[in-house]
């Protein structure tokens, strides 16, 4: 799916961020405490999350004023201020009663909005949000009978403003536990941080966050409301999103598996994105997974090891960035999908060939020009297209093993892809057969002729 068009809202003279993407029913997402509405399409696990929604309804998502490319502020807005974002994307996107999908801190607006604008609201969802400050007084105290963990939880925000868009692990360790070994996801995080926000800006809405409180309010909400929580968020403890369940009239609390305070991140991101479609769409996803005939790509870089060693850990960290910033840009403009990050290399996939192709010419291009080598390896053939975003099946096994047997510089195709690719004006040089584990017939091999 192509990155949705950005728009400007105007929220009483303050320019709010504003994208939209998918069919089906409405629902406008309100953003947690960070966000981007251009850099989340640049990672393989936001984007598969985005595009899985994108199937069954149509996405409204901004950028509270603040964060990301919306305006700034300097005096800190009350939350029914923060309210006039959601009025202002509503009305410029022509949205008249869409679902209301409150995350973390933009749960605290959803409801507030909720109870002011009954009339514009079909249903609330909130996910690992609470009702403000009152809220989560209640919550420590029922679950720990004192405020330490409360005042601890302060005290570690503030340790995030001073190594905001520096140390993506403290962030990535707290908010994203599941992916706090993901080397590539650590590194884009710390990109998203400096996209997001400065330190400045953080700090703004670390004090704006702690004065709001919707409590006053919950009673008044008539909306169908389901709270989803992930067990064991380490940020918004699943009894405060139980407090603010109990006080929303009929409100439906459920409670899912996991660490991360992202949800789009969290090994069972489908069972909480699909208990809230189901809930606005009145039918629940399926599951299946499709078989389908695609290019896969697999890239690598030559010793990334003995680059590490010789530039130092924080040099290389800024080449694997630009690294991986050149991969979304040139696979994108290929039509291309990446599947997945490997620290140091991709694992991509294409519905044509010769876009496959392409890419892999253009991208070692671009590496040679960052004196960086690669090896890549492709091959064409059916393949299992899970509902994830994962692909999985024999052609991604061969392709892998294809991306090792290449020579360094190289890229390797399997004699499937070659033949496809007859007729054209590419030339390749033949590389014999190889014997590859858990394969029984050996595989002719090709490589490019740049």
């Amino acid at each position: 799916m192509d990155v949705p068009e950005l728009f400007f809202a105007d929220a009483e003279g303050v320019r709010i961020a504003w994208c939209q993407f998918g069919t089906g029913p409405d629902v406008l997402a309100v953003p947690p405490l960070v966000s981007n509405m251009e850099i989340v399409w640049e990672h393989e696990l936001y984007r598969r999350f985005l595009e899985y929604l994108a199937r069954y309804v149509r996405v409204t998502a901004f950028d509270k004023r603040g964060i990301g490319l919306s305006d700034k502020f300097y005096e800190l807005p009350t939350l029914e201020q923060r309210t006039t974002d959601i009025l202002a994307v509503m009305d410029a996107a022509g949205l008249e009663r869409p679902a209301l999908l409150g995350q973390s801190e933009g749960g605290l607006m959803a409801q507030l909005f909720t109870a002011m604008h009954p009339e514009r609201v079909a249903q609330l969802v909130m996910v690992n949000s609470h009702p403000g400050a009152s809220g989560f007084v209640a919550a420590y105290q029922e679950r720990d009978g004192s405020l330490d963990a409360l005042y601890e939880r302060r005290a570690r925000l503030d340790g995030l403003v001073e190594t905001w868009g520096r140390e993506p692990q403290r962030f990535v360790d707290w908010f994203i536990p599941s992916q706090s070994g993901n080397a590539s996801f650590v590194r884009w995080m710390g990109r998203f941080q400096r996209q997001s926000a400065t330190g400045a800006d953080l700090r703004r809405q670390f004090d704006s966050l702690r004065a709001l409180d919707a409590a006053d309010h919950l009673a008044d909400i008539g909306a169908p409301t389901l709270v989803i929580n992930v067990t064991g968020d380490g940020l918004v403890p699943a009894l405060a999103g139980r407090h603010l369940a109990e006080r929303i009239p009929g409100a439906r609390f459920l409670e899912v598996p996991g660490d991360d305070h992202f949800a789009e991140m969290t090994p069972h991101w489908q069972d909480i994105a699909d208990a809230w479609i189901e809930f606005v769409t009145g039918a629940r996803p399926g599951r299946q997974g499709q078989r389908r005939v695609l290019t896969v790509v697999f890239t690598d870089i030559v010793d990334s090891t003995a680059h590490t060693a010789v530039a130092g850990d924080s040099t290389w960290r800024h080449v694997l960035d630009r690294h991986d910033q050149v991969a979304w840009e040139t696979v994108d403009r290929h039509q291309g999908t990446i599947v997945k990050t490997t620290g140091d290399g991709l694992l991509a996939r294409f519905d044509a060939p010769s876009e496959a192709i392409s890419f892999a010419t253009e991208f070692r291009r671009a590496l040679t020009a960052m004196d960086l080598e690669m090896r890549c390896g492709m091959h064409t053939g059916e393949v299992e297209l899970r509902a994830n975003g994962d692909i999985t099946g024999t052609a991604v096994n061969l392709a892998a093993r294809i991306e090792h047997a290449a020579d360094d510089g190289d890229i390797f195709v399997s004699s499937t892809f070659r033949e496809m690719m007859i007729g054209g004006d590419l030339h390749f040089l033949d590389r014999g057969q190889h014997a590859f584990k858990g394969f029984d017939q050996t595989w002719h091999l090709f490589a490019l002729v740049d």
